[in-house]
């Protein structure tokens, strides 16, 4: 399969929000309202691998606000995607490139899940290493409903 990279922030017409009023903080929040959908960063000089709540949730890993345990992640990870992703990781980083890819997840139910990455070098005065989301793409419902039980007119 061959691999698709691109720059999916740089090159892409910020949005604006300011005529709006959605602060950066209330669109984070109404993402992770919509599916499981997370942030992470790897330490391109320690090799560590930094996630929110829902990226441990989407690996069903116990969450620690310190790096992940690697190796128990990509075990999770379908094992023809496996190199996949490590290819991307590498390329990412030797050519400062952006990319987004779809792999296959341990549902821990005796299947799979489709999962999507989307990522970019980042080598700037916050730090060099790649930084990215994950999302499943069949997502676990978070859904607030409200019945109406009144009579109809």
């Amino acid at each position: 399969m061959p691999l698709h990279f691109e720059q999916p922030v740089i090159n892409k017409t910020e949005q604006s929000r300011a005529h709006i009023g959605i602060t950066d903080a209330e669109v984070v929040q109404m993402l992770a309202a919509y599916r499981l959908f997370g942030f992470w960063r790897i330490d391109i000089e320690t090799g560590h691998f930094f996630a929110s709540e829902d990226v441990h949730a989407i690996f069903d890993l116990p969450y620690s606000d310190g790096p992940i345990n690697l190796t128990e992640l990509m075990s999770r990870i379908h094992e023809e995607d496996r190199s996949l992703i490590a290819q991307t990781f590498e390329e990412a980083s030797l050519h400062g490139v952006g990319f987004h890819f779809v792999y296959r997840v341990d549902n821990r139910l005796g299947g799979h899940k489709l999962v999507r990455s989307v990522g970019r070098f980042r080598d700037d005065e916050s730090g060099g290493g790649i930084v990215g989301i994950t999302y499943e793409f069949v997502e676990k419902l978070r859904v607030v409903g409200f019945e109406d039980d009144t009579i109809p007119r």
